[in-house]
């Protein structure tokens, strides 16, 4: 959005235009507002009066905090719709914007990640154990109310908490340290399938690098034979397999879990 409002290039600079004057089939999408590099003050009452800090017609130069601001505020291009994403942690942000519509998107509250873990396991002392570990650390804690990061908790703390495994090794405690063991114990499990394990992990993190870099999460036949050659049952430790076509055709198609794990995989490289 930068380049097109701030630098557009003479190919599309009718289109932009065009698309100003149709405000009211805009929409500007904001997704995380709380990475966003600049911090916006919207109970800063300077932007509503003092003319730098204003931004109200689409020929001007501004900063693109201040472009984020006007259009949000309504005061660039009004009549278009903004939709603005942002985590709990962040929300506060925009308590003064003047939003119409708020929706929250809920994962686990309250005691049903608890509830998960107790599901999860057999054994509810290792379920409790595994609760009590992710509670107290606050990193894991606030991971934990994605379903999909109590799936990857509940993998990789386990085994750290059964009678055999309790005392022997240092339970992870960041998320480097949970990927790394999640990696590990797949190696664990699936490695003897294969000669080179290390040299398939860093062919799949290759092919993880580039899906990432292109937002790829979906891979076929065609990018494993590219990538790793020949495809082996070690690979279903990392990928999920789903089958996609119509009534008469199907094929498969693989993803990782999570694309957090994309990216750990693809960090690997």
């Amino acid at each position: 959005m930068e380049d097109e409002l701030l630098e557009p290039d003479t190919g599309s600079v009718s289109l932009i235009w065009e698309c100003f004057g149709r405000a009211l089939g805009l929409l500007f999408i904001f997704d995380d507002l709380n990475e966003f590099k600049d911090s916006i003050d919207f109970s800063d009452i300077r932007r509503n009066i003092e003319p730098q800090f204003m931004c109200t017609d689409p020929e001007s130069w501004c900063e693109v905090s201040d472009i984020v601001y006007s259009l949000i505020q309504h005061k660039l291009l009004p009549g278009c719709s903004v939709l603005v994403t942002s985590c709990l942690t962040a929300s506060h942000l925009l308590e003064k914007a003047g939003i119409s519509v708020w929706a929250e998107i809920l994962g686990f509250v309250g005691d049903e990640r608890n509830r998960y873990f107790n599901r999860f396991f057999e054994e509810q002392m290792v379920a409790a154990a595994v609760f009590r570990h992710v509670e107290e650390n606050e990193i894991l804690y606030t991971m934990s109310y994605n379903p999909s990061y109590c799936w990857i908790l509940s993998l990789s703390l386990g085994r750290f908490f059964t009678e055999k495994d309790r005392k022997q090794q240092k339970v992870p405690r960041t998320i480097t340290q949970l990927y790394s063991y999640y990696i590990y114990n797949i190696l664990q499990n699936h490695g003897q399938e294969i000669e080179d394990p290390h040299d398939v992990l860093l062919k799949l993190g290759e092919m993880a690098f580039t899906g990432a870099s292109e937002k790829k999460i979906v891979f076929r036949n065609g990018d494993l034979i590219q990538y790793i050659q020949q495809p082996s049952q070690f690979l279903s430790g990392f990928m999920m397999e789903f089958l996609e076509g119509d009534d008469s055709v199907y094929s498969a198609v693989y993803t990782f879990p999570h694309l957090t794990i994309q990216e750990f995989v693809a960090a690997l490289v």
